[in-house]
Formats: C-alpha cells, structure tokens, sequence
C-alpha cells in the first residue's frame, strides 16, 4: 500500500514537472529550453510568469507532499531513497563510511519496510542490508558494524 502512495506522488509530481514544461514552451521556445535545459531557469521562470506557472506549481506541491507523507509513514528519508533505488537500480542511500562489505545476493531484493531486530531477518545478507540502509535498526548492540553475531553473522 505504501508503495502505491510514493508512486501515486511522484507521479503527480511528474505530471506537475511537465505541465510546469509545457506552461513554460507556451510563453515562449526559449522559455521551454532554458526551463528544461537549465534548472534555475524554471524558478525564475515560476517567479515571472506566476499566473501561467502556479497551476502546475502547485500539482507539483501536492505530489512532494504526498511523498513526504509517504516518507514520515515509512520511516524516514530511507525510505524514499530505497525506493527510488529500487526504481533505477542504483544504491542512493547506503553510507559512504560504512566499513561493513555489502554481500553479494544475486537477484534477491530486499527493502526497508519497518522490520528492526535480528528475530525479523531470514539471513545475514538481510539483516546487513538493513543495518546499512533503514533507520532505527537494533541489530548492532555492540556497535561493530556487524550486525545480528548472535543468529547470523558470525
């Protein structure tokens, strides 16, 4: 259900981006490039041509809020970040100064989704995918980076 909420937002965020786009080739061509070509450019472009832009603004306002809502539900901004990895497959959200080696699990997924103590994981790889990723994890009571010695990573 989660998911269908932060998709349902970005979405409409989207559809709030392109009619902010279309708004902007309205005005004039080169208002369209600079808005999608140069990213202050649509501010500015928002800041001069309010009447034309604040319909798509605030579509685009309605869809952030709906992903931070998503975002406060889940848990944090973990949460969204490891969605939007899911999306394109690439790991936004995992520490530049963890010492801990990912594991390599081919084709296996695995997600925030609230789950915080090593009696909830199935394996290591999980129970480090969390420790690494989600917030307010209870798996590293020694605070080594490993987590879950006791069950599984030992």
């Amino acid at each position: 259900m989660s998911e269908i909420v932060f998709y349902a937002g970005l979405g409409i965020f989207v559809i709030g981006g392109i009619g902010l786009l279309i708004a902007a080739f309205r005005t004039s061509i080169l208002w369209g490039l600079a808005v999608l070509f140069i990213a202050p450019a649509a501010i500015i472009y928002l800041i001069l041509h309010w009447q034309d832009a604040k319909g798509p603004f605030k579509i685009q306002v309605f869809g952030f809020l709906i992903i931070a809502v998503f975002a406060y539900m889940s848990g944090g901004i973990s949460s969204v970040t490891s969605e939007i990895s899911n999306i394109s497959g690439v790991n936004i959200s995992a520490p530049a100064n963890s010492n801990i080696s990912t594991p390599n699990v081919p084709n296996q997924q695995f997600r925030c989704d609230g789950r915080t103590y090593c009696s909830q994981m199935t394996s290591c790889a999980e129970a480090t995918y969390f420790l690494k990723n989600c917030p307010n994890t209870k798996m590293d009571g020694n605070n080594d980076g490993i987590p879950c010695e006791r069950q599984w990573c030992r």
